[in-house]
């Protein structure tokens, strides 16, 4: 359990200052569990793209250039690594045309950065093969780190749900609650949006790892009462409205697929 005075609506500055530094040493220790195949990127490489590269790369109104598609892959396998594997994802993702990645980016961060609305980018956004309100906040969270968290896991268990597991639908309606909780802790404690999402992380990796612990080939799937789920078909079914965790999208449901 999460003691109540980490809670989200309880902690405290130095409490949120002493979890953050200890994000680092948490990921080199996840990185470490997870072997990597030659020439492909370690969990910490990946970690420094999306939090250090990308976000210098991409985040303003005038960004040193546009994401592409390359871009978006190495978000995506960020974001494999970094939490639950889905195994279609990321040929989903893989599937769209470089120049249909680019222009659909480009024009959502326009709008976006005209009337920012979170909500309305990542409609833009999702428009993609293989992107849901999940995978679009992690895309639009590069471009505005400051006031745009990544929905995680970790996130909404931590923002949405007193720090338990929940089911959760990956839909925008829980993205527009996650978002709105994340900002009430900018304002109130003067920090980023990624910085939020990185103690959650460290809160529900490391402080509930009962929960959430390092997952690899595997996502670890938790029922309503914190039990692992098993295969048998009414799990089955709850699994296909959760973000299909375990069963690939279907050809005529593609949006199964979406995170």
């Amino acid at each position: 359990m999460v003691q109540s005075t980490l809670l989200c609506e309880n902690i405290s500055a130095d409490q949120f200052g002493l979890l953050l530094n200890e994000y680092g040493d948490l990921v080199e220790a996840i990185s470490g569990t997870k072997p990597t195949k030659e020439g492909q990127r370690t969990l910490s490489e990946l970690d420094k793209f999306r939090y250090e590269t990308a976000v210098e790369l991409f985040s303003s109104e005038e960004p040193q250039r546009a994401m592409q598609h390359d871009d978006v892959r190495s978000l995506v396998e960020w974001k494999l690594r970094h939490g639950k594997f889905r195994p279609t994802l990321m040929k989903l993702v893989a599937s769209n045309d470089e120049d249909t990645v680019a222009h659909t980016l480009a024009g959502a961060m326009s709008t976006y950065w005209k009337a920012p609305d979170a909500s309305k980018a990542l409609d833009a956004i999702a428009k993609l093969k293989g992107i849901g309100p999940a995978t679009a906040s992690l895309l639009l969270s590069v471009h505005d780190p400051d006031r745009v968290i990544f929905f995680s896991d970790e996130a909404f268990y931590w923002l949405c749900n007193d720090a338990k597991p929940c089911p959760i639908k990956y839909n925008a309606k829980e993205y527009r609650d996650l978002n709105a909780s994340a900002l009430k802790l900018v304002k109130r404690l003067e920090v980023s949006a990624t910085n939020v999402e990185k103690v959650a992380y460290v809160l529900m990796r490391k402080k509930h790892n009962d929960v959430v612990a390092p997952r690899q080939e595997t996502p670890l799937l938790v029922s309503e009462n914190g039990g692992s789920l098993s295969g048998g078909g009414g799990d089955k079914r709850k699994l296909q409205n959760e973000g299909d965790e375990i069963t690939p999208p279907q050809p005529r449901r593609s949006k199964r697929g979406k995170t």
